[in-house]
């Protein structure tokens, strides 16, 4: 390969990102941070036009091929997840076909130390990134330009060379953020059209995890972005009227100064009225300072996820995995606080790693449901680089891809999981995602775990079973999903979709269903009573499809009991909370309107969606007003 000759005209670059999302836009930040390295060197300021072309999931590859066609790009670049890539692959042929001079380049984190792979598999694609890439991105732009340097001496790249794939000497992380230009240095597109803006103070990670990549740079020093820089960066995402930010930061509060970056985050809120919303990986044995970060997230009115990354109870799962227990009491303990303080906090757990059996995963499950509001259960994937997918003869790990649509390699079996205990296994996650995941019966599943004694794991199982005797068509297709991710062995992304639009569509029927599924597993008239108002409870929260636009609305569900009060208290202190006497109780819920754009997201909205409580008021017996 060569390069193109220089002709003085400018160097068209198209930087393309493709959403694993279909209604909720993500900021673009790894091609915004490309286009900010190549506006920052001074020599091709004058000689390269950059444009982000940034797309939801579900567009057509027409559409995409044709806007990338119109900017005429010599050099286009695609930043590559595991969600996208497949895609690309089917859009690159077509690029090349409508642009064949042009230099066609795939970067990104799944993309990395992986060039032979993907080079072997799209011979369209004349280059690979492995690492970071805004230096990587200029030094092409120069050699495209000016012919200098040569492609072999660019760091970090894996290309064709005549007939071979060659790769070249491995390019260093950058050591500070001072050399890497900020993508949020002014206003731009991607910001005013974006619901969740990406968002990194350090780059870098001190742990190890077998199950994790993070671009490479596990292990590894943290890098720090400047406070004064973050400070600017906050400040335009403000300004934009950004409602939310993910923080892309491996382990938040890691660092002293993590607290006055929280400060600087509800500074801003006060401020601009943005970000009302901050999602966070939170660092792993820090809990005093997690604490003191909440409180100031609290304190501004910035809401946030506070979830424990446990992944495993099995001791021998977490060594294999790379972890310790470094930390956990002290986190465990902020948990509890947060909790009786009347806050919400959950715990992950990954079901299918190395060393952990089914039953070891069904008995975390069970011990960690009533110690928290909220459990976030994964399947494993096997990403490219990790420890997992270098050393799989070590865990016996064979491995599959079923879906074409994205690049996921998922779990067949291990040495501690037969394929058996992986589809029941894969069930329980299911029918956890359908029950508490959606938030479809996640406080009556307590009541049944309290009142009516049956563990979480065998309310999951007796869900599905109980699906497997009925008729009617909600039941029939969330039975297909169990009878697909069954068949599969893997659970498919738009699993997720499929159960949300079953259950958001028609309310009424999700609560007949819930109602009847109670009725057939408790016995004692009270508590079956108790369950069945809880069913009421939460299927009135679920976010209403119903309300596509305009102001939000209030409807008013009326109780035997304050089921609000009890709903509250079986999250918080389950084992303590006794069947109620019967108070009528009205309780009012707003719902807000706009659901109906994200009822088939894949990833749960439906938090933000739901009803909120407004107030609940006993109501009271003709008896008590006669007198």
């Amino acid at each position: 390969m060569s390069a193109t000759a220089p002709d003085h005209r400018r160097l068209r670059i198209s930087l393309v990102d493709l959403s694993g999302e279909t209604t909720v836009r993500y900021t673009p930040l790894g091609a915004m941070y490309l286009r900010a390295a190549l506006e920052s060197d001074p020599t091709l300021a004058d000689s390269t036009t950059t444009t982000i072309h940034s797309y939801l999931a579900g567009i057509s590859l027409a559409r995409i091929a044709e806007q990338i066609a119109e900017a005429s790009p010599g050099l286009i670049g695609f930043s590559c997840q595991g969600w996208n890539i497949a895609i690309y692959r089917q859009l690159i042929p077509t690029l090349r076909q409508l642009l064949p001079n042009a230099t066609i380049v795939l970067g990104g984190n799944h993309v990395t130390d992986q060039g032979v792979r993907w080079l072997s598999q799209i011979p369209e694609v004349d280059i690979v990134v492995n690492g970071e890439g805004e230096q990587t991105i200029t030094d092409l732009a120069h050699w495209l330009i000016d012919e200098q340097p040569q492609l072999a001496d660019i760091a970090g790249i894996t290309f064709r060379d005549g007939g071979q794939l060659t790769s070249s000497a491995s390019r260093p992380r950058a050591r500070s953020f001072d050399e890497i230009p900020s993508p949020y240095r002014a206003p731009s597109p991607e910001l005013t059209t974006a619901d969740v803006a990406l968002w990194e103070t350090n780059r870098g990670c001190p742990y190890h995890c077998s199950f994790c990549f993070w671009g490479g740079a596990v292990g590894q020093k943290l890098s720090k972005a400047e406070l004064t820089r973050l400070r600017h960066e906050l400040t335009t995402i403000a300004e934009a009227g950004v409602p939310a930010i993910f923080l892309c930061d491996a382990n938040f509060g890691i660092l002293p100064r993590d607290v006055q970056i929280a400060e600087m985050v509800a500074e801003m809120r006060q401020k601009y009225g943005t970000p009302h919303t901050l999602h966070v990986n939170w660092a792993k044995n820090h809990a005093s300072r997690v604490e003191e970060i909440l409180e100031v997230l609290h304190a501004g009115g910035v809401s946030t996820n506070v979830y424990l990354a446990l992944q495993t109870l099995s001791r021998q799962a977490l060594t294999l995995a790379g972890r310790d227990e470094r930390g956990r009491p002290e986190m465990l303990q902020l948990a509890r606080h947060i909790v009786d303080a009347g806050g919400e906090v959950g715990a992950e757990l990954i079901f299918g790693l190395p060393g952990e059996t089914l039953e070891d995963f069904r008995n975390a499950y069970d011990q960690l449901y009533l110690q928290f509001p909220k459990l976030l259960v994964h399947p494993l994937w096997v990403l490219p680089n990790t420890t997992y997918d270098t050393n799989r003869d070590q865990f016996g790990l064979v491995t599959l891809r079923p879906d074409s649509t994205v690049d996921y390699e998922g779990v067949l079996e291990h040495h501690t999981l037969p394929r058996k205990d992986n589809q029941a296994g894969l069930s329980l996650l299911l029918a956890d995602e359908i029950l508490t995941g959606t938030g479809y019966a996640r406080t009556t599943m307590r009541g049944l775990a309290v009142w009516a004694a049956m563990a979480p794991t065998q309310t999951l199982d007796e869900f599905r079973a109980f699906l497997a005797g009925r008729t009617d068509q909600m039941a029939k297709q969330l039975a297909d999903a169990f009878d697909y991710v069954d068949a599969e062995c893997y659970f498919h992304r738009h699993v997720r979709s499929t159960i949300r639009r079953t259950l958001f569509t028609d309310r009424t029927q999700s609560a007949q269903l819930l109602t009847d599924f109670v009725t057939s597993v408790v016995n004692d008239a009270t508590v079956r009573a108790a369950c069945h108002e809880l069913v009421r409870y939460d299927t009135a929260l679920l976010p209403r499809t119903d309300l596509d636009d305009g102001a939000p609305v209030d409807e008013v569900l009326r109780t035997t009991f304050n089921v609000h009060a009890i709903a509250t208290r079986l999250l918080r202190t389950p084992t303590d909370t006794p069947v109620p006497p019967d108070s009528t109780t009205a309780i009012r819920i707003r719902h807000r309107a706009g659901f109906a754009r994200h009822a088939s997201d894949a990833i749960d909205l439906a938090e933000q969606w739901r009803g909120q409580v407004i107030d609940a008021t006993p109501v009271p017996s003709i008896r008590s007003s006669q007198s």
